[in-house]
């Protein structure tokens, strides 16, 4: 069984070089033929208020064969207060916004053998009730998975890969960490998709007595560095390839990309300008 995830489309409601990369993805996409296909987050370009963004990114979505499913980033709903960029806070305005235009912000599939999970990482740590609605549906899940394998897509990731401290928030809190693994302990936990860094990256990470795979997607609308290591700083899609019968619980994740994109800094693009510009943001 194949899953596609794409990440970090960033899209202008002005179009330009972000969407027209997710087109061209969304062809790829198509032409695999994936079960499901996961967007973790980050599908406006800068502003989680802008309607105007989400409406042009949902209509591009529309273009995806498959079943979709969504959860949002940062640039959808806001994040955290402490560190929040440009001061976007995730606000229930905010996420009300998201899931009128997208759907449910977390969510389970049960797909075949498997089953896929949905969070919303930017509520985590944020002390809205939304937080601890999800967390009360996440207590469910358990039961409803069963003994399928589970992969688990947040924007933001599970594990932090940096060892330092940054000036922004790069995964959710570590308080938030434990409680995830406390609460779906009672899960087969094969493999985590996060997005959030633009990088693509493959780890693996001990989970009980088991070896989750961890992936860090690549972005579709501009990559830049920062992971450091053995991480690739380009655009592209993950297509993941999920074991059936006696393989199951097998994950083998694989980079995909386009020869035709448009590879360039997030300064040289028009449209991620004048979202800063709308914001007042100086890089």
């Amino acid at each position: 069984m194949k899953i596609i995830q794409l990440s970090d489309t960033h899209i202008s409601q002005l179009g330009g070089a972000t969407a027209e990369n997710l087109t061209k993805f969304i062809t790829l996409i198509n032409d695999i033929d994936p079960t499901l296909v996961v967007h973790s987050g980050d599908i406006a370009i800068l502003d989680p208020d802008n309607r105007g963004d989400r409406a042009f990114a949902h209509e591009l979505l529309q273009g995806i064969q498959a079943p979709l499913r969504v959860i949002p980033g940062n640039h959808d709903v806001g994040e955290r207060p402490e560190n929040a960029w440009a001061g976007l806070v995730v606000t229930p305005e905010r996420l009300n916004a998201f899931t009128s235009t997208f759907g449910p912000d977390h969510w389970l599939e049960l797909v075949g053998e498997w089953a896929v999970i949905g969070l919303n990482s930017e509520i985590m740590g944020s002390g809205l009730p939304e937080e601890h609605a999800q967390w009360v549906w996440l207590e469910t899940v358990v039961a409803q998975v069963g003994d399928r394998p589970a992969l688990v897509f947040t924007h933001k990731p599970v594990f932090n890969p940096y060892p330092q401290l940054t000036e922004h928030n790069i995964a959710i809190p570590e308080e938030s960490r434990r409680r995830l693994l406390d609460v779906l302990a009672g899960v087969r936990l094969t493999g985590f998709g996060s997005g959030h860094l633009h990088e693509y990256a493959v780890s693996t990470q001990h989970i009980g007595d088991a070896e989750a795979v961890v992936v860090s997607a690549p972005a579709t609308g501009f990559a830049h560095g920062g992971l450091g290591g053995p991480a690739l700083a380009q655009l592209g899609i993950v297509e993941y390839l999920l074991g059936e019968g006696a393989q199951r619980g097998s994950v083998q994740p694989f980079f995909r990309n386009l020869a035709t994109l448009t590879e360039v800094p997030p300064t040289d693009i028009a449209e991620f300008a004048a979202a800063l510009e709308q914001l007042g943001v100086t890089l």
